[in-house]
């Protein structure tokens, strides 16, 4: 018996086998079986198309098999270029008409490639479908301009995330998202961290976030404006706004976690993360919503694109994403009135008496304070575009881009009247005022290329234009000196980064040379950079009474930029390179690339880079290796970079200033001007494939950095009028001042470990996931102080105890990540549990108060369920469990739970560390996503 199908049945029926999730087609695909054993008097499907296709002229038969000979039910047969189609019965049989002049058609089942057959002389046929490659067979391009390769034959480890296993980690933006899913990277929220609290700094394989290098289609993004100033880890670094980039515009993240800097230049010490844009996709629409189970912290989500064909030579795709989210509140109470008063010199004599200050903790036990996550909006749009010129020389134009906004508002140390007096004439009626961090954030990518072919030399002619921008904006704030007549709300001022990189790039694979292949690649880059400072309004960092030596000016927790702070700073470089790789026979791979790098600002460097592989036993045992040397140089912020904080310090809270580099006060300290960091790579590993569907990556690794560029800590003025440490403090009007030199060598060590599986059958469902770990270890092997601060026993005020425990142990040193993934029907689970290792904090100056904070356990649940093929439900948890990282009191119990120095726990206001945090600390979330295509 033939079961046929209408035209808009099938039509629909054909999208989705072609461009649909697996999980939804194998769910249609059911759904389809049982249709067909309907009843014909219930639904005439042969009846609508024969009174749609009146020209059917003879009929085909068959029988569809997969690869081992077992027939499929439920594979769709379509007669190509129409609409007219079957599916297979429970015995894998068909019966087709077809329409007149029509003899191609086309076979396609979940888990199998598509198959087009010719069936002009034939009646009956019998079909074995070849099965699809799981992911572990996907193809990546970075890492080498040869042939692409899978991460299991590339010659250095290479993650390969797909958007879809971004979604399943439930988080709504891509940094985030990447720490749920790569062990290697780390990208924390630091609460009560001026700006960086919208940053996220973001590290890989144990490096802070200035030595990766992030790129969008293979070429280099941008830097974000932003100095991570605050005293969290990635102190003194400058790094990408991951957050700049929707997730749902990219098709996959490419993650190299290997030296690089021969291949792409400076920042690629740690690896290389490569953002690839969706070329096409059909419409859809996602919408998220979660909240925390302490119900704060909600966030909204809506995701949109579509992608369209132009005139068969080209596409173009777009994306368009809105996201929202609120603050959440964590903050620990005072766990002494007698510390509190000790802190503050609060005494029964004072102005503000100890009495007053017990009435104020009983109506405010936080002391007005607020920890957690930041408000923040996001609005993101993407595009991704490509038009072919002439076919027979592969001539090819191409452009994409990205726009980011971002607001909102993150609450910096809330002022008490035993701090900041005299706010109550802003504020009558008060207890305190509580200041946000607003920053507005802007971030752009424009590229354009032309791609061509000529004498078998692929030439890849591009440029691209990125900037970041952020305007500093303080609210419910607070200028002392202006008194009465102070605004409550302040413009800062603003930092630009900025750059146009122009490359150049030719490549040839050669395959009459003897080997069994070789790939030779040459180029050009030439990238100008920028990097700005603007000064804020008066208000935010002038004196309103300039004759009272005894008040406060500025605004209350970030002082905004003075005139003398005002910049707008520019280099350049060009960096050529060559990039060979032979496949010295189908087994053994050698490859080296070497690069020279010449910038305007501080001289040149010449990096160079050895790989191999070699796969052996039936080609599913390869092993493999690097050599690198690398290099890093100086962000511009890092040359130019001034400002005012108010940050916790050993000696209590003080107004900090971060002097320029470039500044010739600094040459009479001694300091020297920046010079690049330089790099050595080593790193090992093998792969191994149990199956076409299984397989593990295990890979060491050794990176030694030296001449590391570190932002100090505080030099303190001596009490001699005369000391030229005195005088710089004194010209700057700070009470201690930190400045960016090459200070340290390090050696960081780690493996990774990746197991993979994907679609194992189990059950009537398909079972896919991994295990993946990295285990590093940084050490700081030594310092190199200028002699004037050798001479003046700076070195511990440079560089402290704390200092040395930020690199080496304020990030977790192992992350474990387990994920499982089964797909059943038109349902689906997804579990992963990552284990977080211990952080370790050291005090500056004194033992006692260090304290280790244990690794945690945190596992994530979500369930999908596909109503039809174009809308699909899912809800889960993340951190089901409701895990949080010790706190305070956990650390130090022998201390009867608090610290010696207040300063750590500001007398209890946080409750959790804030210093070395792992994973946040907001709890369980609850999401939910509804997704639509169309």
């Amino acid at each position: 018996m033939r079961k046929e199908y209408s035209k808009k049945s099938l039509s629909n029926l054909k999208n989705l086998n072609s461009k649909m999730s697996l999980a939804l087609k194998f769910s249609f695909c059911i759904f389809a079986l049982c249709t067909v054993q309907m009843s014909a008097s219930s639904i005439d499907f042969k009846g609508a198309i024969e009174n749609y296709n009146p020209y059917q002229e003879r009929e085909v038969s068959g029988i569809v098999r997969d690869n081992t000979g077992t027939p499929l039910p439920g594979a769709t047969i379509l007669v190509k270029g129409t609409n007219v189609g079957v599916q297979t019965d429970f015995d894998g049989k068909f019966s087709l008409m077809l329409p007149e002049g029509k003899n191609i058609i086309e076979i396609s089942f979940i888990s199998f490639k598509t198959k087009e057959v010719d069936v002009s002389k034939t009646k009956t046929i019998d079909i074995q479908l070849e099965e699809a490659a799981a992911r572990l067979d996907d193809v990546v391009i970075i890492g080498s301009r040869g042939k692409p390769r899978t991460s299991f034959d590339s010659p250095v480890p290479v993650d390969n995330i797909s958007t879809s296993e971004l979604k399943q980690t439930g988080k709504a933006v891509l940094d985030q998202q990447l720490m749920a899913k790569v062990p290697s990277y780390n990208s924390t929220e630091q609460p009560v961290s001026d700006a960086a609290a919208h940053f996220s700094p973001a590290g890989l394989r144990g490096l802070f976030p200035s030595r990766t290098l992030v790129l969008v289609n293979g070429k280099r993004k941008n830097l974000s404006a932003l100095v991570y100033s605050y005293v969290t880890p990635g102190r003194g670094e400058v790094g990408v706004d991951m957050k700049a980039i929707p997730s749902a515009a990219l098709e996959r993240v490419e993650i190299l976690r290997d030296g690089a800097a021969a291949q792409y230049g400076s920042d690629a010490v740690a690896g290389v993360i490569n953002l690839v844009l969706k070329e096409n996709s059909d419409p859809f629409i996602n919408t998220s919503y979660s909240i925390t189970t302490e119900g704060d912290g909600e966030q909204y989500q809506i995701e949109t694109g579509f992608g369209v064909k132009i005139a068969d030579k080209g596409f173009a795709n777009f994306t368009f994403s809105y996201f929202d989210q609120k603050q959440t509140q964590r903050a620990g109470e005072i766990t002494s009135l007698e510390d509190e008063a000790s802190y503050w010199g609060v005494t029964d004599d004072t102005e503000y008496s100890k009495s007053d200050l017990q009435s104020f903790l009983q109506r405010n036990p936080s002391a007005g304070f607020q920890v957690g996550s930041p408000d923040m909006t996001i609005t993101n749009f993407a595009y991704n575009t490509g038009y072919t010129l002439d076919e027979e020389t592969n001539t090819e134009i191409y452009s994409f881009g990205t726009l980011a906004n971002r607001s909102g508002s993150s609450p910096q140390f809330a002022r008490v009247p035993y701090w900041v007096p005299g706010f109550e004439q802003i504020y009558p009626g008060a207890d305190f005022f509580l200041a946000q961090m607003a920053p507005r954030i802007n971030d752009y990518t424009f590229a354009l290329g032309l791609r061509t072919t000529f004498n078998e030399w692929d030439f890849d002619l591009s440029s691209t234009m990125g900037r970041n921008r952020i305007d500093y904006y303080i609210e419910n704030s607070f200028n002392q000196s202006f008194g009465a007549s102070s605004p409550s709300d302040f413009y800062n001022g603003a930092h630009q980064f900025s750059h146009v990189v122009n490359n150049l790039d030719i490549v040839r694979s050669f395959e009459d040379t003897g080997l069994n292949a070789l790939t030779v690649a040459f180029g050009a880059e030439h990238r100008t950079e920028r990097f700005v400072t603007e000064e804020g309004e008066f208000a935010s960092y002038g004196d309103g009474t300039p004759d009272d030596l005894t008040d406060r000016t500025g605004s209350e927790s970030f002082g905004g930029f003075r005139p003398e702070n005002a910049s707008n700073d520019y280099r350049s470089n060009l960096g050529l390179y060559t990039d060979v790789t032979a496949d010295i026979t189908e087994d053994f791979l050698l490859g080296g690339a070497l690069r020279y790098e010449n910038y305007s600002d501080f001289g040149s460097n010449l990096s160079w880079k050895v790989n191999t592989r070699y796969k052996t036993l039936d080609n599913k045992l390869a092993i493999r290796g690097s050599i690198s040397t690398g290099f890093r140089a100086p962000a511009l912020h890092q040359i130019y970079y001034t400002a005012t904080t108010t940050t916790l310090t050993e000696n209590g809270i003080q107004q900090n200033g971060i002097l320029n580099n470039a500044d010739p006060a600094l040459r009479a300290l001694g300091i020297p001007e920046l010079d690049a960091e330089t790099s050595f790579n080593i790193g090992a590993g093998l792969t191994y494939r149990f199956t076409r569907k299984i397989g593990i990556t295990m890979d060491v690794y050794q990176i030694d950095v030296d001449d590391r560029i570190v932002l100090s800590g505080q030099v303190t003025p001596t009490g001699d009028p005369s000391s030229p440490i005195d005088q710089t403090l004194s010209s700057v009007n700070v009470g201690a001042a930190g400045f960016f030199l090459n200070a340290i060598n390090t050696r960081t060590k780690g493996i990774d470990i990746v197991f993979s599986y994907d679609k194992i059958e189990l059950g009537k469902g398909f079972l896919s996931g991994s295990i993946a770990a990295n285990f590093n270890e940084t050490e700081v092997r030594s310092t190199q102080f200028p002699k004037f601060i050798e001479d003046n026993n700076l070195g511990d005020a440079l560089f402290s105890r704390e200092d040395v425990s930020r690199v080496e142990t304020w990030r977790p040193r192992s992350k474990i990540i387990g994920t499982v993934n089964y797909s059943l029907d038109k349902f689906s689970t997804n579990l992963s549990m990552m284990h977080y290792g211990k952080v370790t904090y050291r005090h500056p100056s004194n033992p006692a108060d260090d304290a280790t904070y244990g690794g945690k356990l945190l596992t994530n649940l979500s369930f999908s369920y596909a109503f039809t093929e174009k809308i699909a439900l899912t809800v889960g948890a993340n951190n089901l469990f409701n895990v949080y990282p010790d706190t305070f009191a956990d650390a130090y119990s022998s201390n009867g739970g608090v610290p010696n120095d207040r300063n750590l726990d500001f007398v209890g206001r946080f409750k959790y560390p804030w210093q070395t945090t792992q994973f946040g600390i907001d709890g369980t979330r609850i999401f939910t996503n509804l997704a639509f295509k169309f």
